[in-house]
């Protein structure tokens, strides 16, 4: 018995050694201003938005110290950005590294989006159609192929998108949105 009470002392050194070392670990970092510039510039990334988290991305990328999926991660939000600035090729290139690195569906999709906005719809066509080889129930990536077949005037493709985006989420507000418009414009061309 003896032995068994030895070990758990022991053991109970062990993390109370290691408790003390992460304790002493976390006061230095707040001693130091938090986080070190890297982890602050990944998380800005991830958090902020507009030039500041370009920034940050920028920074954290250039630091070399991500990889994987964490690399990938930075690309996509910083490409999210340059999307949302309308810099739709600066989006497409970091998208691009993004794919690289991690297939995601919703990094396909999102190119596929500032393909769009740049009218290249049949490239935008072939990234909803990789989302949904790679996420079949992506209910996004159905709904954003569908107004592309729309926009590219085929109506009875883009319909059978959306009505798919819908059976897939039944509360997605802009897919059903998108199929009452091309309903509509199909029925105006019957009469």
């Amino acid at each position: 018995m003896r032995q068994g009470g030895s070990g758990l002392r022991s053991e109970t050194r062990i993390i109370g050694a290691s408790l003390t070392a992460l304790l002493l670990a976390a006061a230095l970092l707040i001693a130091a201003g938090g986080l070190p510039a890297s982890a602050q510039d990944f998380d800005t990334c991830a958090k902020a938005s507009g030039e500041r988290a370009i920034s940050a991305c920028t920074r954290a990328i250039n630091a070399g110290e991500h990889t994987g999926k964490d690399l990938a991660s930075l690309y996509y939000n910083r490409g999210w950005e340059y999307d949302e600035k309308g810099d739709y090729r600066r989006a497409i290139s970091d998208y691009d590294r993004a794919i690289e690195l991690v297939q995601r569906p919703n990094y396909y999709t999102n190119r596929g989006l500032a393909y769009a906005s740049l009218d290249e719809l049949d490239r935008a066509i072939e990234d909803y159609d990789e989302a949904i080889r790679i996420d079949s129930k992506h209910a996004t990536a159905w709904n954003n192929r569908g107004v592309a077949y729309e926009k590219k005037g085929e109506l009875q493709r883009a319909l059978r998108n959306l009505n798919e985006a819908i059976r897939l989420d039944p509360k997605y507000e802009k897919a059903i949105e998108n199929r009452r418009r091309v309903n509509e414009t199909i029925r105006k061309q019957g009469s």
